[in-house]
């Protein structure tokens, strides 16, 4: 890892811009529902993954059906099967996800089948484009991008944005660099420590504090 690197403000959105961000994204799923039609619906459903797993793109990008594992109520997880690090290489491991993305992801799957006419084989990727074919990395950086636009969110922010949004803030939450850590898929726990600056908006908190 390089010595230099950090995790400076301009590397994650905040509270109020993610809350944004996934508002629109659903509003416009809601019309293409009424429509019968997947842009909207397949987009709020990158961004919703993006920011509450903190994969990387490459990692959404090859999600298959079979490697999300929602039936019961608990132990709820999807497994990242080619990490950071191809081929021999590569990475596996399970992130676990809340009821909120859970919920999502079934109607998302639901909707797949019943009337996108779509493959919900385990084999099937999650994230399909025109075709039944699995998206590629540009495609979804691409989409990621117009929904930033559509939200009028500033456009030097990128879907890895959304990985170190959801690291940052669980971090915040959790104060638990070890899961974090599995969560993300950092080979060190050095890098997740990179994440444990306060977010910005607990700057303020904590600075009035000071005078109470």
């Amino acid at each position: 890892m390089n010595n230099e690197y950090r995790i400076t403000r301009d590397k994650f959105l905040s509270s109020s811009e993610s809350r944004r961000l996934l508002k629109v994204c659903e509003e416009k799923a809601v019309v293409d529902t009424t429509f019968g039609r997947s842009t909207w619906i397949t987009r709020y459903m990158l961004v919703h993954i993006a920011f509450n797993t903190g994969l990387r793109v490459s990692e959404i990008a090859d999600l298959k059906i079979g490697d999300i594992h929602i039936k019961g109520v608990s132990d709820m997880y999807l497994i990242v099967r080619h990490g950071k690090g191809r081929g021999e290489n590569g990475k596996k491991r399970d992130v676990y996800l809340d009821r909120d993305i859970v919920k999502h992801i079934r109607e998302y799957i639901d909707y797949k089948k019943k009337v996108l006419g779509e493959s919900v084989l385990p084999e099937a990727p999650l994230l399909a484009s025109h075709g039944g074919k699995q998206f590629t990395t540009t495609g979804l950086y691409l989409s990621f991008k117009k929904a930033l636009k559509a939200a009028n969110i500033q456009q030097h922010y990128s879907i890895h944005s959304a990985r170190h949004t959801y690291a940052t803030m669980l971090l915040a939450k959790t104060n638990n660099l070890r899961f974090v850590q599995k969560q993300l898929g950092h080979a060190s726990i050095n890098m997740t420590a990179l994440y444990a600056d306060v977010l910005p908006e607990m700057n303020q908190n904590l600075a009035n504090s000071i005078l109470t």
